[in-house]
């Protein structure tokens, strides 16, 4: 028997005294949630691979259950399954950095990480600034445990397959709700509008939004009879993407198609498509009523009726970023901390509060939050991790073994375009936490190939090696 290791006996200790302290120090339900979190913790070191697997299925499920009463010291469920699972990750991305360190975009997300730091001592409520540097950490860090654990094409497709199931579970509670008639519960701005599973509108929708392009990718890849219930499942997904009746969620969708058919070039069905699409806006009032502010922006010259626009959000963004010019040097290249960006938004709220502040206001656009926490640099940062997705989905698209594979590589092409255009026109993929890890998540994947494929081009331009598109 060997004898044991130092690192074993401190992880051993630290187990027990903190056992000890759960049993002496909280009730039993604080507990019992401490003993599932320690053993999963000591899973997640030993597994990663079914860990991380098992991270998204309970992250989709999670989200729905915001209705379970109680905390965990002082945490909701969502709070402290985000900070658990971002402390967790963080260690496992330090023991594996000599791997993570070659993943590509890895310069930019070191200078992310750095800014968040910084902005998260500069923050002053201590609380709020940990949540939100878990919300904004937790996905990347993800991508990156992904990208470099899951080396094989096999795992990588049983990855998403598991992904998509669980979004599938999701959506069924979707369908269900659309036919108990819940939308007619839920009245906001001239529509009954479907909530599904979930507390807010905007998570619904675009959790709709990410299951149907990841839909229109199966329906790609796979066999006759799964090919037809994807395509099902997709019909479902829209009908109750369309009751939610949220612009942002439509206009990705649309931005996906086109991108995912553009980059492979088949350009009978994007006609088809844009056809469709014209056919479907010219015949639908409803369509109709919820795009006419593009109409009024084009044609309206009037500042004044251009700001109520899109619910707002051309004067949200006009005064804040007038509000955000204002401040310090200092404050405009580091931002104002974590959860400063409502700062910037007051001015523009305190126009329509009738007594005082009782709720927050978003800047309803994701870069635009950024820049209010973290400064420019951290935006140029995100940004560049976005164009990494671009260049990598690129590469596998031209350069994958196999169909399934370069069709990843283009499905990832058209989902990057649908985070770029969301975070533009709200608080899409960096705010909403569940698409946020589901879309990193995934780019997780794609890295992991794109990876394979330049080991792949550098063995085979050893000599005397056959390069494995001729020898196929």
């Amino acid at each position: 028997m060997r004898p044991f290791r130092s690192i074993e006996v401190a992880v051993g200790g630290c187990i027990v005294l903190a056992l000890a302290g759960l049993v002496l120090a909280l009730p039993a339900e604080a507990t019992l949630a401490g003993c599932v979190a320690i053993l999963f913790s000591v899973y997640f070191f030993v597994k990663p691979v079914y860990a991380l697997m098992a991270t998204f299925v309970i992250r989709v499920f999670i989200d729905l259950f915001w209705w379970v009463p109680g905390t965990i010291g002082g945490l909701n469920i969502l709070e402290a399954f985000g900070g658990g699972i971002a402390a967790i990750a963080a260690v496992l991305f330090y023991l594996e950095l000599r791997k993570v360190e070659r993943t590509p975009g890895f310069l930019a997300l070191m200078c992310y990480l750095a800014i968040l730091v910084i902005a998260a001592g500069r923050s002053g409520e201590v609380r709020d600034a940990a949540e939100i540097l878990a919300k904004y950490i937790v996905p990347l860090l993800l991508m990156f445990l992904v990208a470099t654990m899951f080396s094989e094409d096999n795992q990588r497709r049983r990855l998403l397959l598991i992904m998509t199931s669980a979004m599938l579970a999701s959506l069924a509670l979707s369908v269900y709700h659309l036919l108990d008639g819940q939308m007619y519960e839920h009245f906001r701005q001239g529509y009954f509008r479907l909530v599904g599973g979930y507390k807010n509108l905007h998570n619904h929708a675009l959790f709709l939004l990410v299951v149907s392009c990841v839909l229109v990718f199966w329906i790609d890849n796979t066999r006759r009879f799964w090919r037809l219930a994807a395509l099902g499942a997709l019909g479902l997904a829209l009908i109750c993407m369309y009751y939610t009746y949220v612009r942002t969620a439509m206009t990705g969708f649309a931005t996906f198609t086109l991108v995912y058919l553009a980059v492979q070039k088949r350009w009978g069905l994007v006609g088809l498509g844009f056809a469709a699409f014209l056919v479907l806006v010219l015949t639908n009032a409803s369509l109709q009523d919820r795009f006419s502010d593009l109409v009024t922006f084009v044609g309206d010259d009037t500042f004044a009726n251009r700001r109520t626009l899109g619910s707002g959000r051309v004067g949200i963004w006009t005064s804040s970023l007038a509000e955000f010019a204002r401040q310090p040097p200092v404050d405009i290249v580091f931002g104002l901390g974590l959860g400063g960006h409502y700062q910037m938004t007051d001015m523009y709220a305190d126009l329509y509060r009738s007594t005082e502040k009782s709720e927050d206001l978003d800047s309803h656009n994701d870069y635009l939050s950024l820049l209010y926490q973290l400064g420019p640099v951290a935006v140029v940062s995100y940004i560049v991790l976005q164009w990494q997705v671009l260049k990598q989905g690129w590469l596998v698209l031209k350069e994958g073994a196999s169909h399934w594979v370069r069709s990843y590589g283009a499905f990832m092409i058209g989902l990057t375009a649908v985070t770029v255009v969301t975070n533009f026109l709200s608080n899409s993929f960096i705010q909403r936490v569940t698409v946020a890890w589901l879309f990193w998540g995934m780019v997780g994947i794609l890295f992991g190939m794109a990876m394979q494929i330049r080991r792949r081009k550098r063995f085979e331009e050893q000599p005397g090696v056959v390069p494995l598109k001729e020898a196929a």
